[in-house]
């Protein structure tokens, strides 16, 4: 061969080796992008220290497993959010500053003031973000927030899976305790709306302070007239929940009505953290209920373990397990928000379409290719263009409505596509003898009155009876006004 064709393929063979690795091309096997995480801290005033713990090693689970299965590689920009809207805010400002590997993306904040500060920030530069659980309608507003989305379902689901579980166990009166936030008194107007007149419904607004105090006064004010077949539903933060129902266990409130601890305020009580939950309160909460986004994996092949099973051989914190954390964690939505970006950038680099936060952003919101639409550990993932939130369509929305049964928040029914499915037992909150309820506290009353009232007619019998036995008796004039009565 001529001696400048050898060079050529030399040069070519040199060339090959460069490109190859494993089969793959190199620029697929080098390409490097940034994935941001607004991340909860454990000195969030919003979020308990262990969920903050369990979140964050779901999202360094989910980076490392996905990361295993692809021939580019997502590196983690993460900045603490705290739920704090200024917080989050200055996080997100941090994000977009120029870096290499470029940002193509943020997941995150938990908490909705949080996600508006910090998709606002994120939107002039063209960067989506994708929450697991900010879940207010208004984040859905596409002319404020045209960068958001989120696996997680709105409010609107959740307080229909309230509504359902209200209804199903016949509560008579609805006391909603709400916070100034706007997850708060979104929630509770949705939960008004909803009911629309079949019950009686009151909301109370508690001032809630920097540190998440609760004006003891306005509490006591609004528990007093609390009865025993009505419902509490805290509308709030998880810890402002637990604040509120640990005020109200202060105040000796807290043993005959359901409190209902909600979504968020399930998620406020770790049961096994007596630094943050006082062991004699435990015996209180039992029976207390709440309502969970479904926390199981949906897919019938098990998409989910992979994930599960790197957390347990890496021995990562916070390991949700099938009893105690698996109905009060957002973590199948959270490792799904983090599965979204590797399949948006799966989807472009196939289309051979440059990976980059514009491209990324178009592909969330159907303006580009590349759109994801995948099965999740929430079930089929896919976003609603029109407003960013989880399409509930492909995915029927599924909670958990829970009770706290022996340590922790125990699987009691299901309300699947807003319709109540089952109700197990119930035990009724405050009850030293773990009555059961099945459905509505008049059918308790009833047959406890029912019982009274035999038994009362038994005694009486057997005492008339006693009473002839012996040598009759004399009675005077006032006397026989109060036997007769």
């Amino acid at each position: 061969m001529p001696g400048g064709t050898m060079h050529m393929l030399a040069l070519l063979a040199v060339m090959l080796v460069l490109l190859a690795k494993n089969g793959k091309a190199e620029p697929n096997m080098t390409a490097t992008y940034t994935l941001g995480f607004l991340a909860p801290t454990a000195d969030s005033a919003m979020i308990p220290a262990s969920l903050a713990t369990e979140w964050i090693s779901a999202f360094n689970v989910a980076m490392e497993v996905l990361n295993s299965e692809r021939t580019y590689i997502l590196v983690a920009q993460v900045q603490p959010s705290q739920c704090d809207w200024q917080l989050a805010e200055r996080g997100a400002e941090t994000i977009v500053l120029p870096i290499t590997p470029p940002v193509i993306g943020v997941v995150g904040p938990e908490c909705t003031s949080a996600a508006m500060s910090a998709s606002r920030s994120l939107m002039f530069n063209n960067i989506s973000l994708v929450s697991f659980a900010a879940t207010a309608e208004t984040l859905s507003n596409r002319g404020l927030f045209p960068n958001f989305f989120r696996t997680v379902y709105g409010d609107m689901h959740q307080a229909a899976a309230l509504v359902a579980s209200i209804m199903k166990l016949q509560m008579r009166k609805v006391t909603i305790v709400v916070s100034q936030s706007y997850y708060s008194s979104n929630l509770g107007q949705n939960v008004q709306k909803l009911i629309n007149g079949s019950t009686t419904v009151r909301t109370v607004t508690v001032a809630i302070g920097d540190k998440s105090l609760i004006d003891a006064e306005i509490l006591e004010s609004a528990l007093n007239s609390i009865e025993a077949d009505e419902v509490v539903l805290l509308a709030v933060e998880p810890l402002q929940a637990r604040d509120i129902w640990q005020k109200a266990y202060k105040m000796g409130k807290t043993g005959y009505p359901y409190w209902y601890l909600g979504a968020d305020g399930v998620t406020a009580f770790d049961l096994a953290d007596v630094n943050t939950t006082d062991p004699s309160m435990l015996a209180e909460l039992v029976g207390e209920i709440g309502v969970s986004p479904f926390g199981g994996d949906f897919s019938s092949d098990n998409v989910c373990n992979k994930f599960y099973s790197h957390w347990r051989k890496k021995n990562y914190p916070g390991l949700i397990s099938d009893g105690q954390n698996r109905t009060r964690s957002y973590v199948p939505y959270l490792i799904d928000a983090v599965t979204a970006y590797f399949k948006v950038i799966d989807n472009l680099i196939e289309a051979n379409i440059s990976v980059n936060a514009l491209t990324v952003f178009q592909a969330f919101n159907g303006s580009g290719p590349g759109t994801p639409v995948f099965e999740g550990c929430s079930g089929l993932v896919s976003f609603d263009p029109e407003t960013g939130t989880r399409n509930a369509t492909a995915q029927i929305p599924i909670f958990e409505f829970v009770s706290l049964i022996h340590g922790y928040w125990e699987a009691k029914g299901q309300i699947r596509n807003e319709t109540f499915q089952s109700l197990q037992p119930l035990t009724r909150p405050g009850s030293a003898t773990g009555s059961t309820y099945n459905g509505s506290s008049s059918t308790i009353v009833g047959t406890l009155v029912g019982l009274a009232a035999v038994l009362g007619l038994i005694l009486g019998i057997s005492y008339y009876l006693l009473r002839k036995k012996k040598k009759a008796l004399t009675r005077s004039e006032s006397m026989d006004r109060i036997w007769d009565h």
